[in-house]
């Protein structure tokens, strides 16, 4: 009988998702990967789908779609910190420059940066 090891797993999945997601330097100079949705863990893949609902739906209105942009983008960060203050540094459209960059480029089943 085969025994499943958290630290074997919790390995192979960093090794799996080492240096994908979109990359980015935030205002504090700190290096932040936006991960991609297969790397998030339990408790961000679940905010994170959540706030890519909101974002994607046409039912919210535009403030709260804004919101859970701003949210998302912390979500999947390495850094959450760094990400929350260059977001809450940054004009609407950069923000939305970022959201559409991560989409691009570090959504399941896109070229990982």
């Amino acid at each position: 009988m085969t025994t499943l090891d958290f630290a074997d797993l919790k390995a192979e999945a960093d090794r799996k998702h080492a240096g994908k997601g979109l990359k980015f330097i935030a205002a504090s100079g700190k290096k932040v990967r936006l991960r991609r949705i297969e790397a998030l863990p339990g408790g961000d893949l679940k905010t994170a789908l959540a706030l890519l609902d909101v974002v994607q739906s046409e039912k919210v209105s535009n403030e709260r779609r804004i919101d859970a942009m701003s949210a998302l983008l912390v979500a999947v960060a390495s850094d959450k910190k760094a990400m929350r203050e260059s977001v809450d540094a940054l004009p609407l459209p950069e923000q939305m420059k970022i959201l559409e960059r991560w989409m691009e480029e570090a959504a399941p089943g896109e070229a990982a940066a």
